[in-house]
């Protein structure tokens, strides 16, 4: 694509990419101007930058990114929702199953599919680590036929029509994740049909969003000028044992009818012969991993028209065919194991023209026998029970329990979907930043009920166990929607079974492997000590859990800064690129500065304060140590000393490495002070941007072939590690697997620091590639691949959202603040606290600034607030009121930020309206 001179030249240089809020250029485009979404569709090939040749790449990636000013736009824009039809629906796959309860997913065409409730890897280990998921994305499978239909007309003109895309020809699926939305239509059809599917999702209720159901709602249009008579059902397979039964027959088939408060289900399920029958490797047919029951629900209090217990054939053959409920589908219905076993209910209604109706169904499952042990010290394989096995004797009833609450349920989750997205932000940016929480509705994710309802979360699907300090600690999404999960992460796995009481020793991987402690795990365990105290109300969970977190960072202390000088060196320093680093780190030391730095936090929180002072004094030391030794001024970034010889060497050395200042990304994160000087950490990351960003990953790999595949041909990234001023002393063997990839958790990493950092653009830049690289045009859009699908690192996107909000948060001492990098003047986003959640809006007129809190679930508690000072704004009058009424404040003017104290601290519940007026 050819580019004028302007358009090669935007983001060449390291100040063109500031916060560009105030270009008049762009903001007028912005305002009088709406993407389109096929605009922002097209892909970067087409779009984003260029052309470049061959020798652009020849002496690493080129500083001049030649992106394209449509592109620039299009980081601005509102846009709308992704949405996708025809071949584009095929990668979809959008979990919408419960926390903890295996892995479900909402098709393109509105199909289940990826069933996996047991937890066994559905891919070979190989497949996943080199890589190969991002270049081959899945389409859609399933150990079992499921599915919905309808039939529509008059007397004997009637057709029948599956609700996926082999029976309708127009189908259109727009994200609303948490929420599913598909739009049926044909001409041959004579009506519309509208599917919301969703799982209960409420973030800070972790309990209510961890139901093994699915609920499925369609609306349906009669669109003709005569009365039209519709029936619409779905069927489901018996599939327990389906992996394990398929060569025996120790087994017997069940299905059976009841009836709720609320719902008519039909359940299938298995129950071996004898006490005695086994399948393969003689474990007992019921302890099988799958092992389980399923069941179809039809909301309402009218029963169903139709059911078929003893249904023999898949899909939606003599679907319609069937009678009404009698006392023997009622009856425990039973067949051999051998037998294909299917179930079906349905329903029938009388459509006026122009009239619509909702039938709703549940999908529900209880698969009781876990796999998910080896990160609990257990003999590796050994059973274990789900811990939502435990809550419902079968999986009719977790479908009655849900069905009971529904309209809350539903409302709630609804709730929360329209106030994300209901934002002045860009929609691609809403979407990539929330969608990575999606890994906990996953194989990832499991709760083990024999060991104390404890979790555990792999790194990414069916990949590497034990809940992985050096993956999980990028993670920042699950922290601010669920905190309770990762509070019990801390108390029942890190600082406990991964603890060593004796030394402070925290294994990186709780697992039934050999003991190992890593120095970014542990500083980032510490780090997520003092994140989880800051999303409470009070200080109970940090007095639990302080003397185990002190003697933690102590052990740091003394394992590798031993002379105290501040600065990690000597030994063995393992990491999350999976090596041991030896010398002086750059990344792993002002990690252990930010860890210090929190800890000293911490203490004083503790009444400490001789613990505070030597933690900080550490950090003093340090840094300036860190700044005289390892800053290169002529490259503009910090390096890797190592302590060994070239050829044992692994490490950066003199590279510029994606995570070289990651420790100040995790104090932003926290609402602390930066350690380093802020004109070099501002500067390291323009070196990233200028050294590592490349618009063209197929260009740069062209010339570094060698690593996995997370960005491909036609696609923008940010490289793990680059060499502009020639490698030195680097591992020369395997470590080109981390070298010269681009992972989306570490660009993430990356563009929310540049974010906070006021380097707006290039922030965005960084996100939008990553955006662009995930539509479902090239693979499934809800699935960011590293090592594993629904790799947990990506949950760093969720401190690019914090970061343009401006997001801070201290829950024990009720302070709550915001400073919005973008759309100062109207800005609107949703945001949580330690009970409560809501929306954010600040609008700025006239010199006005008006800050508003529309709390809509829980409480919020406060006793500060602050907001980011902004240009052209100037304070001498100000006044906060709850619902209308006038609340007594105190107002400061710090160097940054207006500061508005409530000496008592008030509280106020979901339904209130906060205000607060500068002027």
């Amino acid at each position: 694509m050819k580019t004028n001179k302007t358009e090669s030249n935007c983001c060449a240089s390291s100040n063109c990419c500031g916060d560009n809020d105030t270009s008049i250029g762009r903001r007028n485009f912005i305002k009088t101007t709406s993407l389109t979404a096929a605009m922002l569709a097209v892909g970067p090939l087409k779009l984003m930058a260029g052309p470049f040749s061959h020798q652009d790449f020849k002496n690493g990636i080129p500083k001049d990114k030649k992106l394209s000013k449509e592109w620039i736009e299009s980081l601005y824009a509102r846009g709308d929702a992704f949405s996708a039809s025809g071949k584009e629906l095929e990668f979809i796959g959008m979990p919408i199953n419960g926390i903890g309860t295996g892995q479900v997913y909402l098709g393109g065409d509105g199909t289940l599919w990826c069933w996996n409730l047991d937890g066994e890897p559905d891919d070979v280990w190989k497949e996943m680590g080199q890589g190969h998921k991002y270049m081959k994305p899945v389409t859609p499978y399933s150990p079992m036929d499921q599915g919905f239909a309808l039939q529509v007309g008059l007397g004997k003109e009637k057709q029948v029509f599956r609700l996926d895309s082999s029976g309708f020809r127009d189908i259109v699926f727009t994200n609303k994740y948490p929420m599913g939305d598909v739009s049926y239509a044909d001409v041959a059809c004579l009506v519309r049909v509208q599917l919301e599917a969703y799982t209960p999702f409420i973030p800070l209720n972790r309990d209510d969003s961890s139901y093994p159901v699915t609920v499925m709602s369609y609306t349906i249009e009669n669109i003709s000028d005569k009365v039209q008579d519709v029936s619409i059902g779905g069927w489901i397979e018996n599939f327990s044992n389906y992996r394990t039964g398929a060569n025996n027959s120790n087994g017997t088939r069940l299905s059976q009818y009841s009836e709720f408060k609320g719902l008519s289900v039909v359940e299938c399920w298995a129950k071996p012969l004898n006490d005695n029958a086994t399948h393969k490797d003689n474990v007992p047919f019921d302890h099988a991993n799958d092992f389980g029951a399923i069941a179809l629900g039809l909301l309402g209090e009218n029963k169903p028209d139709w059911v078929d217990t003893l249904r023999s054939q898949p899909g939606d053959e003599g679907l319609f065919d069937a009678k009404k409920p009698n006392k023997n589908s009622k009856k425990e219905q039973e067949r051999p194991f051998s037998d294909k076993a299917y179930a079906s209910i349905g329903c029938c209604i009388k459509l006026l023209p122009g009239a619509s109706e909702t039938v709703s169904f549940t999908l529900s499952w209880r698969f009781p026998n876990a796999r998910h042990v080896t990160g609990f010290g257990k003999t590796e394989w050994t059973r274990d029970i789900n811990y939502y096995a435990t809550q419902w004797s079968s999986a009719s009833e977790s479908a009655s329990a849900v069905v009971s609450q529904e309209n809350e349920l539903r409302a709630k989750t609804k709730l929360w979907m329209e106030y994300w997205y209901d934002s002045t932000l860009p929609y691609w940016f809403l979407e990539r930043t929330f969608i990575p929480i999606n890994c906990i509705q996953t194989q990832l994710a499991g709760r083990m009920a024999l060991q104390d309802a404890r979790y555990s979360l792999d790194e990414g699907v069916t990949c590497c166990e034990g809940n992985c300090t050096h993956v999980w600690h990028y993670a920042q999404g699950l922290a601010r929607l669920f905190p309770v999960i990762e509070r019990e992460c801390r108390e029942q796995v890190d600082y406990d079974l991964s603890y060593k009481k004796e030394t402070g020793a925290v294994n990186f991987r709780c697992s039934t492997k050999t003991f190992r402690e890593a120095p970014d795990g542990q500083c980032g365990t510490i780090l997520r000590v003092l994140r989880e105290s800051q999303m409470t109300t009070n200080y109970s969970f940090l007095e639990s859990i302080w003397e185990r977190t002190k003697l933690s960072m102590d052990f740091v202390i003394k394992s590798w800064d031993k002379d105290e000088d501040g600065l990690l060196a000597g030994g063995a320093q393992h990491n999350t690129l999976d090596g041991n680093w030896f010398g002086q780190v750059h990344w792993l030391i002002n990690l252990y500065h930010a860890a210090l730095k929190a800890s000293a936090q911490m203490a004083r929180q503790m009444n400490e304060p001789q613990v505070a002072d030597r933690y900080e004094a550490l950090v003093s030391k340090g840094s300036k140590a860190m700044v005289d030794l390892m800053w290169r001024e002529d490259f503009g970034y910090f390096i890797h000393i190592p302590e060994l010889e070239p050829e044992k060497t692994r490490g950066s050395t003199t590279g510029c490495h994606i995570d070289q200042v990651f420790g100040e990304f995790w104090l932003y994160n926290l609402g602390l002070d930066p350690v380093l000087p802020r004109e070099k950490v501002r500067k390291t990351l323009e070196s990233l941007w200028l050294y590592n960003f490349s618009p063209n990953i197929g260009d740069f790999r062209k010339e570094n072939p060698k690593g996995r595949w997370y960005a491909a041909e036609g696609d923008a990234g940010l490289v793990m590690c680059t060499w502009p001023f020639g490698k030195e002393n680097a591992q020369k063997t395997n470590f080109h697997k981390y070298y010269n990839e681009c992972m989306s958790g570490f660009e993430w990493q990356v563009a929310a620091h540049m974010i906070w950092e006021g380097m707006l653009e290039k922030g965005l830049a960084i996100g939008k590639a990553i955006s662009d690289r995930y539509q479902p045009k090239h693979r499934n859009p809800y699935n960011e691949v590293e090592c594993g699908d629904h790799y947990a690192r990506a949950l760093a996107s969720y401190s690019a959202f914090m970061a343009i909000c401006g997001y801070r948060y201290n829950g024990p001492e009720g302070k709550l603040a915001f400073g919005p990098r973008m759309q100062k003047n109207n800005f609107k986003a949703a945001f949580t606290t330690a009970v409560g959640w809501g929306q954010f809006t600040q609008k700025i007129s006239l010199g006005k600034l008006i800050a508003g809190i529309d709390l809509k679930f829980g409480r919020l508690e406060l006793k500060e607030f602050a907001l980011d000072k902004v240009k052209g704004v100037s304070v001498t009058d100000f006044k906060v009121e709850l619902d209308g009424k006038r609340i007594k404040a105190s107002f400061k003017e710090g160097a940054e930020q207006y500061i508005l104290q409530f000496d008592s601290g008030f509280s106020f519940n979901e339904g209130s309206r906060l205000v607060m007026s500068f002027n």
